[in-house]
């Protein structure tokens, strides 16, 4: 069952990172333009999506370990 939740954890993570870090790289740009009140350039859009990367990974693996725990001791304890 270890085994399992270990496996099943990584793979929902993986799942789960495109989605998460486009999701905070869109809000970063689109916080930046309406701060700066215009279009960002296309190096401070590589900043910001390199600046994404960490976030999303934490994001994306926290919450798929939390999540198979609660499923794993909800249905199968």
């Amino acid at each position: 069952m270890l085994i399992w939740y270990w496996i099943s954890s990584l793979i929902l993570a993986a799942l789960l990172y495109r989605p998460v870090k486009k999701f905070i790289y869109v809000s970063r740009v689109r916080r930046a333009e309406k701060k700066l009140k215009r279009e960002t350039t296309e190096a401070e859009r590589k900043e910001m999506e390199k600046k994404a990367i960490p976030l999303s990974v934490a994001i994306a693996v926290t919450f798929s370990f939390i999540f198979n725990k609660i499923i794993l001791i909800k249905y199968f304890k």
